[in-house]
């Protein structure tokens, strides 16, 4: 009976052993990603404020001088939410997922429309849409498993359910930003739904000829279609790996019990 429970007993240190060696590693990938945050929120700063004052010294339009410009601030801000986040709300938010949505916005916001590779190169609105079907999805995972805790075990726990619904997330999601699209290049006289004929930038000349018909629709469909199918990818893994990340969500959650039992004392 004695060596049944030493025996229980060595096999929970052994554990909790690589259960602390993971968490160890985290932190140090956390230390390093707010160094290498740091450093690129300065360089978007830099960059932005040296391609504005390019564009003003070149006199071009007002209307892209704003727009490059809000591009700039959008990214700053989108890099301040999961700081303003953990310090307004107490909601830590996962590396992982911080580190795909600077990315994403990175390649959205500066290189896609600040740096104009939307209009330069046709193919990357609908990669970047791709990703955001994979981003969207990871988004969802990271609601499930964080923000709703253990209220979300009936969800978590049948594969088929969480699979459903890190696909219809990643599409309402996606929907909602045809939306905001829309209203965006109806206010701002904009191209982010490349309803042009004759350019895929978002900036857009008198001499821009618009899409008719069937034509103007596929854009903002074919968006959607790859935003399902970047969400579809991870409902794979999800149902595949169900097992698993149960199973690390458990240990979270055991790990967040834990530290609150700490804090507490």
């Amino acid at each position: 009976m004695d060596t049944q429970k030493d025996t229980n007993t060595s096999k929970r240190d052994i554990i909790k052993h690589a259960q602390d060696k993971r968490r160890e590693r985290l932190n140090k990938s956390v230390v390093r990603l707010h160094k290498a945050n740091n450093i690129l929120f300065y360089l978007i700063l830099a960059l932005g404020i040296f391609n504005v004052a390019w564009l003003i010294y070149m006199k071009a339009n007002w209307d892209e001088i704003v727009f490059r410009g809000l591009q700039y601030v959008a990214m700053l801000l989108i890099m301040l939410l999961p700081t303003f986040l953990k310090t307004r709300f107490k909601i830590e938010v996962p590396w992982q997922l911080t580190t795909i949505i600077v990315i994403f916005c990175f390649s959205s916001l500066i290189m896609g429309d600040s740096l104009d590779l939307y209009g330069r190169i046709p193919w990357w609105d609908k990669l970047l849409h791709t990703e955001s079907g994979l981003m969207l999805s990871i988004l969802a995972l990271w609601i499930i498993h964080v923000i709703m805790a253990e209220n979300d075990k009936y969800i978590i726990l049948n594969r088929y359910f969480l699979s459903l619904f890190l696909i219809l997330f990643s599409l309402g999601l996606g929907a909602c930003w045809e939306i905001i699209e829309y209203s965006y290049d109806s206010l701002m006289g904009t191209n982010t739904q490349q309803f042009m004929a004759t350019t895929t930038g978002s900036i857009v000349s008198a001499e821009d000829v618009p899409l008719c018909g069937h034509e103007a629709l596929r854009d903002s469909m074919q968006d959607l279609i790859l935003d399902f199918f970047g969400a579809f990818l991870v409902a794979i893994y999800g149902f595949v790996r169900h097992d698993k990340l149960v199973e690390r969500y458990k240990e979270a959650i055991q790990g967040t019990t834990e530290e609150k039992v700490k804090s507490d004392r």
